[in-house]
């Protein structure tokens, strides 16, 4: 399998049962409330130390040896690096905007590690178990040493090990295993969950797509996350693999769809496991093809080196500099897969891109 090409795990369909990350529409409802997962905490930020006193102009005054107190060492302007050194600190102290959910995500998780670090567990826990540090979307979760919850803002939660029921999706993916093969450096971990800014945790309604970032520190996992608007976040993700493919060709496109702790690595074993079940209606996959239809990345091997217009259909061929979706319904009549929504760009010829497609029986 090229893992490059489940780029595309989010994306969803219109009319289609949705093969998006798996979303509230797919829940079984049986499940509901025991597959609910614990999500949370807030990624790290760096703090940018503030700027030095060597970027204040010196006093005029009697200190001052052999400089005369007046205008001209008023005026003496203060360098380059003086004045961007103030500009930078104060843009690096701030939060990421929410509006960067994968930066601010990493940004929640680091100031729980720096909170951790400077006042103690016991300080962590009074603020991440309140309900008041739900921030929209955003809330930390903490997992100890022996795999249980100790940080949640739900209290039932509390206690329960990330290896059970917990750490299992309402669609049936177990993603607490994941979660605890995090490191240091930290990784991203999609699945299913209940967002607080949409409903209540347990209600059917609220079930969305989330990426959690948890890392490991000092024998502890913190983590939080976010939930993914798919129709937004597959287009980015793509258009962000097309840049690097512009840049570096196919090489560079691997490297950035496989990177450590890059968002989209997540989303391989999620889609792994969608895949092989019947969950969902269709299958996952990132692709790429070469100017002459060669398939060079997909999440079935078997594929690799066939050509993507008798897989996908002549609709690919409709792509476009900028990207955009292409369905079943943009093939002739009776012609590729029976269902799809792929969002593909066209770079120079090569397609980028990815989603879900379904082929008819016997396709």
């Amino acid at each position: 399998m090229v893992a490059a090409a489940l780029l595309a795990a989010g994306c969803t369909a219109d009319d289609e049962p949705q093969a998006d990350m798996p979303d509230a529409s797919v829940v079984e409802t049986e499940e509901v409330t025991a597959a609910t997962a614990a999500p949370a905490t807030a990624p790290s930020a760096t703090t940018s130390t503030p700027a030095s006193a060597e970027a204040e102009p010196e006093p005029a005054g009697d200190d001052v040896d052999s400089e005369p107190a007046g205008d001209d060492v008023e005026a003496e302007p203060a360098g380059d690096d003086a004045e961007a050194q103030p500009d930078e600190a104060a843009v690096s102290d701030g939060p990421p905007p929410k509006s960067d959910a994968a930066a601010y995500t990493r940004f929640v998780v680091s100031q729980a590690i720096d909170l951790y670090d400077s006042a103690g567990l016991d300080a962590l826990l009074d603020e991440v178990n309140s309900p008041d540090s739900v921030d929209g979307q955003w809330y930390v979760f903490v997992v100890d040493s022996d795999d249980t919850i100790i940080g949640h803002y739900d209290d039932n939660r509390l206690g329960a090990d990330l290896n059970g029921w917990i750490g299992t999706d309402v669609n049936g993916y177990v993603f607490g295993a994941e979660m605890l093969t995090a490191t240091q450096a930290g990784k991203w971990v999609p699945y299913v969950f209940s967002n607080p800014a949409s409903g209540a945790l347990g209600d059917e309604d609220s079930f969305e797509f989330k990426n959690a970032w948890v890392v490991r520190h000092d024998g502890l996992l913190f983590g939080s996350g976010w939930y993914v608007d798919t129709e937004e976040f597959a287009p980015q993700l793509f258009s962000e693999a097309a840049e690097h493919f512009r840049s570096g060709g196919l090489e560079a496109f691997l490297e950035f769809s496989t990177e450590p702790g890059g968002v989209n690595t997540g989303l391989i074993p999620l889609a792994e496991y969608y895949n092989r079940t019947v969950t969902l209606d269709g299958l996952f996959t990132g692709i790429a093809a070469a100017p002459d239809g060669t398939i060079l990345a997909h999440i079935d091997p078997g594929l690799i080196d066939t050509d993507i217009e008798d897989l996908l259909g002549p609709a690919v061929r409709n792509a476009t500099a900028e990207g955009g979706w292409i369905t079943a319904d943009d093939n002739p009549e009776g012609i590729g897969p029976e269902t799809m929504r792929m969002w593909l760009i066209d770079v120079d010829g090569t397609l980028i891109g990815g989603g879900w497609y379904r082929l008819a029986e016997g396709g």
